[in-house]
């Protein structure tokens, strides 16, 4: 009885151990400052001088990052192997199109595809407040914004 004690508190402590290695090395990157925009400071950003879409940076880090984006123009076909977008709309409106396929699409870095046409995909109407993901590997595409359409978009490496 006393030996099975001691193995199963050897397999505790060996358990703790691969426990406190794990959260040690998901830790490992120093975590970022706290961060605050007040609605002025996220308008100052949306309405800075620049071509079309004005995109402001907010966070960069090698998991993630994050940036305000004010689109009058249309985009082009995104296609981002290694990253998923969790998108909020801020203001305005514009149609998103995602899935179906991508015919004369570019690498433009590794893992990440621009340009081109999408065949097939799904049609929505974006309107401030709305928020959706979009999943690595998934073609979409924003276009005919309208109303000072902008949005926050926070992309997370899978």
């Amino acid at each position: 009885m006393i030996r099975h004690i001691a193995l199963l508190a050897a397999a505790f402590a060996g358990l703790l151990t691969a426990v406190s290695a794990a959260q040690t090395a998901r830790n490992a990157t120093p975590q970022d400052d706290f961060k605050y925009l007040s609605a002025s400071d996220t308008a100052a950003l949306l309405n800075k001088p620049g071509p079309a879409p004005v995109v402001s940076l907010l966070s960069d880090h090698e998991t993630y990052f994050s940036e305000v984006v004010a689109r009058s123009s249309d985009g082009e076909v995104e296609v981002h192997q290694h990253w998923i977008d969790f998108v909020t709309v801020l203001s305005g409106e514009a149609t998103l199109t995602v899935g179906g396929t991508v015919a004369g699409g570019k690498e433009t870095a590794p893992g990440e595809m621009r340009g081109g046409v999408i065949t097939g995909g799904r049609a929505i109407v974006l309107h401030r407040g709305d928020y959706f993901e979009v999943p690595a590997d998934m073609p979409h595409l924003m276009t005919s914004p309208k109303h000072n359409f902008s949005y926050l978009v926070v992309k997370v490496r899978v």
